[in-house]
């Protein structure tokens, strides 16, 4: 009853106070408002719109700041904390209610729970990826994920520089034990390869996901194991910051545009490469394989996005390489280098020319078979004005099999333009 009788008094202070302005005034009332200066003092007498309605809403709003945690504490006093809180669930419960499901964020327990069961049930798929040379000493360790199972027989998609320089692998598991590997094939541009091994044990296989649905602050978990086998499967936790990421990977001054990177800044570290980006449904997103170190930067990890990846690793598989990565198809000398060369085996070089490729050959079936010949001189692919054999390497890697480019050459004393030639794979 005390809480009552305290808010009655409130009321009744409210309603006496209002009362002034409700029973003495209309909605505008004259005053006289006066304004003092160093000089003199001057009396100005002002009208001024006073919205009575207002006033008392900003009074109730006084009070209830002031008095809130006391009335509070007099309520809870009452009735226990826990029906205090249930009542407040019920209120904002209704509140929800009005709002579309759509709009409402992923409550935190429950965001949680589905980390925790994407960790306990996905990670076991990320393996340890052992790279022994000729004399089986152990060159390096990175990771691994289990992405396919035929019979007895397991594939694992990794970095290209995990297993490079190896002569033998083997791969890894949680409880320390270790089976022989073979290698399939690898891709360098992209940096992937995928090795096979045979067991009767009972793996978790993951499964590629779409990348190309990852949106900025997409959550995603980054299983690996980070500078080695001692912290064994680690699972870290974070947002894509960005997709389609380029940059250059090699430092040859030059971005390499064929892998467009999803970055993201779960903690990845040395060990972490060929390890699984999942999303919170359990599927491969990404592959990781590399971050920027420097103290001025923090949280940068890029990783392979799934849709190229399970496209090359479906190319080894069958192939041996990849066949998502376009080539010209032509045998050529670079003039940049070796026009001087070129002169002195008897070819005619225009003085102008002091850049572009000298076409000696054409690869059947290739994407330059019917358009280029033997003796051109090729100026431009694409977009790329070639000035070097250096330069066109890096930025030859955007383009991917299928795209439509031009290929501009020097022919018989004459510029042309061959147009709308398609893009065909890399013949090895």
């Amino acid at each position: 009853m005390k809480k009552y009788l305290i808010f009655g008094v409130l009321l009744l202070s409210v309603f006496a106070f209002s009362g002034c302005t409700f029973f003495t005034t209309q909605n505008e009332t004259t005053i006289s408002t006066t304004f003092l200066t160093s000089a003199k003092t001057t009396t100005t007498t002002t009208t001024l719109s006073i919205d009575t309605d207002q006033l008392v809403s900003d009074l109730y709003a006084m009070i209830y700041a002031d008095l809130y945690d006391q009335i509070r504490s007099e309520v809870v006093a009452d009735i226990s904390e826990e029906r205090f809180n249930q009542i407040l669930q019920d209120v904002l419960a209704d509140v929800y209610t009005k709002i579309d499901a759509s709009e409402l964020t992923v409550e935190a327990a429950s965001l949680a729970e589905t980390v925790a069961g994407v960790a306990s049930l996905w990670a076991p798929s990320v393996v340890g990826v052992s790279n022994y040379d000729s004399e089986s000493q152990l060159q390096s360790i990175g990771s691994g994920v289990i992405y396919k199972q035929t019979g007895t027989t397991f594939y694992v998609v990794t970095n290209e520089h995990v297993v490079e320089g190896g002569t033998s692998y083997k791969i890894r598991f949680a409880d320390e034990t270790e089976v022989a590997a073979t290698l399939i094939g690898t891709d360098e541009t992209s940096d992937l390869a995928v090795l096979t091994f045979i067991s009767d044990r009972h793996l978790r296989v993951a499964s590629f996901g779409d990348s190309e649905a990852l949106q900025t602050g997409s959550v995603v978990l980054a299983v690996g194991h980070p500078s080695g086998y001692d912290y064994f499967a680690s699972v870290t936790m974070g947002i894509v910051s960005g997709t389609k990421r380029y940059f250059d990977v090699d430092n040859d001054q030059v971005k390499d545009m064929f892998v467009g990177y999803v970055q993201h800044d779960a903690a990845i570290n040395s060990g972490n490469s060929g390890g699984g980006l999942f999303n919170l449904d359990g599927e491969i997103v990404g592959i990781n394989v590399i971050k920027i170190a420097s103290i001025e930067i923090e949280g940068m990890g890029f990783a392979i996005p799934s849709s190229l990846a399970a496209a090359i690793v479906s190319d080894i598989e069958e192939f041996g390489y990849s066949k998502q990565i376009p080539g010209v198809g032509i045998t050529f000398n670079d003039i940049a280098s070796d026009k001087d060369a070129l002169i002195a085996d008897g070819i005619v070089i225009p003085a102008e020319i002091t850049a572009g490729f000298y076409v000696h050959g054409i690869t059947p079936g290739s994407s330059a078979d019917g358009y280029i010949l033997p003796g051109d001189i090729i100026l431009e692919i694409g977009d790329i004005v070639i000035t070097n054999l250096y330069n066109f390497s890096g930025e030859f890697s955007k383009y991917h099999v299928g795209d439509i480019i031009d290929i501009v050459v020097y022919r018989d004393g004459t510029t042309m333009v061959l147009s709308d030639i398609e893009l065909k794979s890399k013949v090895n």
